[in-house]
């Protein structure tokens, strides 16, 4: 597994938990301009402590889904269920995850998902060039597909910016630009030599105040994952997104979310049985 992939979840030495609070509209690179309104100025304390004001109001999500999985020459549609629980403690990495889908016809099966144990990914479809299955225990290496199930984890946009405030030395680097009205968030993590080990920017946009474009960089500074972020819902307290189209480069997969009948904080569908794993019977060999 790339090093890079762990430390964006915060598993790393250096937490790089920059993800975004909400999930956002049109975002000003070749699509409708932004409406015109009041730019609102932020200094990064004051950006950080917004974003996760906003976040700590999630414990748990349920939402039912429509799920678009596009890889070079094949396309699957399939519909089901996203379900998320936060640790209980600030500062853990995020592990209970599950995406889950089918078609109507069960022909097509897809699991990307996470728990104490480990993460996993899985597409059981008929003549798929990416038909499989993958589990890799935390603390492992591998370049399995699994390793997708983290980058989603990463740019869900539902965790705190697990950053250290009395330290600035920490913070990100924020920069602005003035057409369109974007902050960026820059979160390098460098190894001791200086070198370059990862790297994730947020677009924020200051009129809408919110997250529209989340990209994640591998150790040597390439963009291998961009998740663009659509149709904010005010809920019960927090912001979030209702649609994540996400983006592998270098893979050429495409995963887009769109989000319905969504539940935070549900006291009674997210529990323990939502994260048991099993691996199906078909992969037994793998």
């Amino acid at each position: 597994m790339k090093a890079h992939r762990s430390i964006l979840l915060g598993l790393g030495t250096w937490t790089l938990l920059a993800v975004a609070l909400a999930m956002g509209g049109c975002n000003g690179w070749g699509k409708k301009p932004p409406e015109p309104g009041p730019i609102v100025q932020r200094s990064t304390e004051e950006l950080i402590k917004q974003i996760n004001a906003n976040n700590r109001l999630i414990y748990n999500l349920w939402s039912r889904v429509d799920i678009s999985v596009e890889l070079p020459g094949e396309k699957h549609s399939v519909g089901g269920h996203l379900i998320l629980r936060k640790p209980s403690e600030y500062g853990q990495p995020p592990r209970d995850l599950l995406l889950k889908g089918s078609d109507t016809l069960g022909a097509v099966d897809f699991q990307m998902g996470s728990n104490s144990k480990g993460y996993w990914y899985m597409l059981d479809a008929p003549k798929s060039k990416d038909d499989a299955y993958s589990f890799v225990p935390y603390g492992e290496d591998s370049g399995a597909q699994a390793e997708r199930t983290l980058d989603l984890l990463s740019v869900l946009g539902v965790y705190e910016l697990a950053v250290d405030m009395e330290d600035k030395g920490s913070w990100p680097v924020l920069r602005g630009f003035a057409a369109p009205p974007y902050y960026k968030l820059s979160f390098d993590e460098r190894l001791a030599d200086g070198s370059l080990r990862a790297k994730k920017d947020v677009w924020w946009h200051r009129r809408k105040q919110q997250v529209d474009l989340i990209e994640l960089f591998d150790e040597k500074g390439h963009r291998y994952l961009s998740a663009s972020l659509y149709d904010h819902q005010q809920f019960a307290g927090p912001k979030l997104a209702t649609k994540i189209h996400i983006v592998w480069h270098e893979e050429k997969l495409t995963l887009e979310l769109k989000f319905r009948d969504v539940e935070v904080n549900s006291p009674t569908k997210v529990s323990d049985k939502n994260f048991v794993h099993r691996r199906p019977s078909w992969a037994r060999g793998n």
